[in-house]
């Protein structure tokens, strides 16, 4: 497929021009003309690299385009410099998709999380730009605190790294932000909702769930995100019939 038609595909998708994000989305590196093997992971680092070589791959697509985060220069020196000349080198086209593969309601990390821990009836909070990235579920009878975390190590195989249960142990409503996606907790409260599902949390979060009375558990970063890709892999299979895999190569945080 040619790369053109393969970046069009993708933006229809993703749609990445409802978000108002913090790094490029779409196409960051044109290596090559044409896609004909994709490999998808999580963040853009060297091992990642290495899998799309032993692949035979011709474009990754990530999460997290680092070194393309809007903070960046992009001056191609030092690592930065070293990737690209060797994305160049090796025809690996990158493409990052951040906040759209957070938010997509069909392939999106928080609308799929929802659906591992069998939830329902959802809505969109956390607006960023023209489109929400957390995602809201119920389920139909309320469970208890035993129950919600059991959910949770259903969606999250590698289990919850963190659980801070101060709310009700009647849970019914629970929104969900993969990632350093804590910011929400106070949206979320004023919503109605009884539990919060993240990744990464940061120092004050035990606080303020404490004191607010609140139910939250988090999962890690990284292993909070590996669902949009990972379905993006698949769809792409399934839809545009080019080979491509995801790969998973973990990181604790």
């Amino acid at each position: 497929m040619k790369l053109n038609e393969f970046s069009a595909w993708l933006n229809e998708l993703l749609s990445p021009q409802l978000f108002h994000d913090y790094c490029n989305n779409g196409l960051c590196v044109e290596a090559s003309d044409e896609v004909t093997k994709v490999i998808t992971g999580v963040s853009f680092r060297d091992r990642l690299i290495e899998a799309a070589v032993e692949e035979g791959a011709d474009c990754i697509i990530v999460h997290h385009p680092n070194g393309f985060w809007k903070n960046e220069d992009r001056v191609l020196t030092g690592k930065f410099g070293e990737r690209m000349r060797r994305l160049m080198k090796l025809g690996i086209s990158l493409y990052g998709y951040h906040l759209p593969l957070d938010g997509h309601r069909g392939i999106g990390n928080n609308a799929l999380i929802a659906k591992a821990m069998g939830l329902s009836n959802i809505q969109g909070f956390m607006q960023e730009g023209d489109a929400s990235v957390g995602i809201i579920g119920e389920w139909e009878s309320p469970a208890t605190q035993v129950e919600f975390l059991e959910s949770a190590n259903i969606a999250f195989p590698m289990g919850v790294q963190n659980q801070f249960l101060f709310g009700s142990d009647s849970i019914k409503k629970v929104a969900i932000c993969s990632g350093s996606g804590a910011s929400g907790i106070e949206e979320a409260m004023n919503l109605g909702c009884d539990a919060f599902v993240t990744g990464e949390i940061k120092e004050s979060v035990p606080i303020l769930v404490e004191e607010a009375g609140f139910n939250l558990i988090s999962a890690g970063h990284h292993r909070s995100e590996v669902f949009g890709v990972r379905a993006l892999a698949q769809k792409i299979n399934e839809e545009l019939r080019i080979p491509a895999k995801f790969i998973d190569v973990d990181n604790p945080i």
